[in-house]
């Protein structure tokens, strides 16, 4: 089973306009910063939004087409959408929450409470079963939510920042079940975030989307360790540089130039691991070739790892201990020198 979309439409400030294919075999993450498109994007899948320009389909059910007026309602879709908010309604108890979409299609009473019944128990809430939704906790809801959904079995799972409304202590455990629910389901499975350890935890593959495009997709890992915009630089906590590489250094787009150690010639994009910054006080001795004059910007104490933030020839980010940062009086508005060796810029083709 796969999902096809190639959408255009414009919400007041927000042009979406991105096409996107997903099979039933890998759970991808919709991965961004806030107001990029989203939760949009699953609406339009849903059919809660129309699109103005465009097409949605799956396996040859056309959901949506422009160009032949097709439209399919939210209730023929057979899709399943957990909200941010859980959605759960505040008078009916967890079981006939949970039963409500079987009762909406004619299932009679006895027969959705008992597949309902199972669904609670799957996600481990037999106990709260009478229960209202205001008894629960933030990753119960969201249990209870996915449950509801799942109970209905749809062709197409939708989760909308699944983990938002969970608190820190809830959220590991509701990782691990929603992780486990997601390798059960034989459908499409789409998860929106804005989080990228819940991107890395949950999906097999990544979309990212910036100001309604999707700007790149594929493994976390391959996505994270090279990223072709700045969000994508800034989430993986890697500086990220543009430039033309030529004779064994790279031009960066600011007019600054940097030694490099690839063979790679033309437009390139170049990251720098923080940690492979090294700070000095005074100018170093000897003839390191990447010496940068900068001020610092702002120090971010994190844990053992102390984030610099630096102004020079272009923004850059350190990365010290403590000690290091003690020993330096690194202080906002400081001056240092930032040194990179050459073999730690990695370079690669736009």
């Amino acid at each position: 089973m796969t999902l096809h979309a190639q959408v255009r439409t414009r919400l007041g400030s927000l042009h979406l306009d991105c096409d996107l294919s997903v099979e039933s075999d890998v759970t991808v993450a919709v991965l961004g910063p806030n107001g990029a498109g989203k939760t949009t994007l699953l609406r339009i899948v849903a059919g809660l939004i129309p699109v103005d320009e465009g097409r949605v389909e799956v396996d040859g059910t056309v959901f949506e087409d422009t160009a032949t007026r097709t439209w399919l309602t939210p209730e023929a879709r057979r899709v399943g959408f957990v909200f941010q908010n859980h959605g759960l309604f505040p008078h009916l108890s967890v079981l006939d929450n949970v039963a409500f979409g079987l009762r909406a299609r004619g299932v009679d009473r006895a027969t959705a409470h008992a597949r309902a019944n199972e669904w609670l128990e799957r996600v481990d809430l037999t106990r709260h079963v009478a229960s209202r939704p205001s008894a629960l906790s933030g990753g119960e809801s969201q249990r209870a939510a996915l449950a509801r959904v799942l109970v209905t079995d749809p062709e197409i799972l939708l989760l909308d920042e699944p983990l938002a409304a969970v608190d820190a202590t809830g959220r590991l455990e509701l990782r691990r079940a929603l992780r486990r629910h997601l390798a059960t389901f034989k459908g499409v499975r789409l998860v929106v975030t804005h989080d990228p350890l819940e991107a890395a935890s949950l999906a097999e593959r990544v979309v990212v989307l910036e100001d309604g495009r999707i700007t790149q997709e594929g493994r976390f890992t391959d996505v994270s360790s090279r990223p072709r915009s700045a969000w994508i630089a800034r989430m993986a906590g890697l500086n990220l540089l543009r430039g033309v590489v030529s004779d064994g250094s790279i031009l960066v787009d600011d007019g600054s130039r940097l030694t490099v150690a690839t063979a790679i010639e033309g437009p390139v994009l170049a990251t720098i691991q923080p940690r492979a910054v090294a700070l000095y006080r005074q100018a170093p001795d000897g003839s390191p070739r990447n010496v940068l004059r900068c001020t610092v910007a702002g120090v971010d104490p994190e844990g053992d790892r102390w984030r610099i933030r630096l102004e020079g020839p272009f923004p850059l980010v350190a990365e010290v201990t403590p000690a290091a940062a003690a020993e330096l009086r690194l202080a906002e508005g400081g001056e240092v020198f930032a040194v990179v060796k050459a073999t730690e810029i990695d370079v690669y083709s736009v």
